[in-house]
């Protein structure tokens, strides 16, 4: 008999173990649009009304808009479902922040802590990240382009800025000083970790952005080089952000798709999937070959390699091209450096060129930054030797 009460008390803990539902899949969006891209940041929260699925998991967005706009200053919003054919965003304000710079890392560390609260009031887990702004890649907060005059430089070239510009407080000049440099926003995930990391700006497909940040997202979704203001096509992409099964390589194929089928500049797309686990793999192998860059570089041609800034700023370079550049002076193939590199890049698509000005063909996926021994980029170089990557793969080398 006891025997028998215990057998039905145990199907009954696993019955009641089976009502409990799963936790569904949070997103945030974490837009820092107090820029020129505030127009922008409307469009695409339209956008993801739009294509927000009907029983999807949360998706959050924290806005904050340029001076004048209603609110300015930063606020949650979580998404619903609007499919009307207008520009009025309907969904609702869930929490309002005091007036702050969103580039500011432990601001964006409180809000991922917020949304994370907010998800599992919902029965849901936030796992997704959307990093959503203007950017630079690695390069530290008010670095200019090249090694001529940042005024002029910033004024003859397309705007773009490091991550999470932020004009709040801007002015007497200092228009560029509100920035979240890599190990700024390296702080703010850490304690974190998310299936993946979109990165919806420019040149943030770097191999020292996403090893910086490889501990905190299993996967990354990034463009090496320049991103069409537009930004991710939300409207499609929405569904996968939010889907209870990640796809990355839908969310990436969705992206390159939709810049594909546009016509003239606007048939601009570069963009990777990356696998984290592959990364620490892939620094290692690098060990070797920047020692072999060292006995050959001053017979290398640094122009000759591929760079995904148009402007030829020699800061974003096409990492396969700098490999294969060099394996044509040492005889060597890097058979297995290539290797784990086709692991940590799984997919890479793009179109033919960006903007119809800079050529794609020979890119690979990620850029890396090639220190081309330039003596006015001293305190550029100190940075940058600080950077996991350049630990790691001992770049430091390089600067010998």
């Amino acid at each position: 008999m006891l025997l028998l009460c215990a057998l039905f008390a145990l199907l009954g803990c696993q019955h009641d173990a089976e009502q409990i539902p799963p936790r569904a899949a949070a997103t945030l969006v974490y837009m820092a649009a107090d820029n020129n891209l505030d127009y922008y940041a409307m469009l695409n929260i339209r956008q993801m009304e739009r294509g927000l699925p009907e029983g999807a998991g949360p998706l959050f967005v924290l806005l904050t808009r340029r001076a004048g706009a209603s609110p300015a200053h930063p606020h949650l919003i979580k998404i619903t479902r609007n499919t009307a054919d207008d520009s009025v965003v309907r969904s609702p304000i869930v929490h309002v922040y005091r007036q702050q710079n969103t580039a500011d890392a432990g601001f964006l560390k409180k809000v991922i802590a917020d949304v994370k609260k907010l998800s599992q009031s919902s029965n849901a887990e936030l796992r997704r990240l959307v990093l959503w702004s203007h950017g630079t890649g690695w390069l530290p907060e008010g670095a200019p382009f090249n090694d001529d005059d940042e005024t002029a430089k910033r004024a003859a070239m397309p705007p773009v800025f490091s991550f999470g510009l932020d004009e709040t407080g801007s002015g007497n000049g200092k228009e560029y000083n509100r920035e979240m440099n890599i190990k700024d926003l390296a702080q703010a995930l850490a304690g974190n970790h998310f299936e993946a990391i979109v990165i919806d700006a420019c040149f943030m497909g770097s191999v020292e952005v996403v090893y910086e940040l490889r501990n905190y997202a299993d996967y990354f979704i990034a463009s090496p080089t320049e991103i069409v203001a537009g930004g991710f096509p939300y409207e499609v992409v929405t569904a996968q952000l939010v889907a209870n099964a990640l796809n990355p390589f839908s969310i990436a194929q969705a992206f390159f798709d939709h810049y594909h089928a546009l016509a003239g500049a606007l048939q601009t797309a570069a963009i990777s999937v990356v696998n984290t686990k592959h990364l620490d793999g892939l620094a290692q192998a690098m060990d070797n070959f920047h020692a072999d860059y060292v006995t050959v570089r001053e017979s290398m041609q640094i122009s000759d390699v591929l760079q995904y800034d148009r402007t030829g700023s020699n800061y974003f370079f096409g990492f396969m091209d700098f490999v294969n550049s060099v394996s044509k002076l040492t005889g060597k193939d890097y058979s297995r450096l290539k290797e784990i590199y086709s692991k940590a890049v799984p997919l890479y698509l793009h179109t033919k060129q960006v903007f119809g000005v800079l050529d794609l063909a020979g890119s690979s996926g990620l850029s890396i930054y090639i220190p081309n021994m330039n003596t006015t980029r001293e305190e550029l170089h100190s940075f940058y030797q600080k950077l996991s990557w350049a630990k790691d793969s001992n770049a430091a080398r390089l600067f010998d």
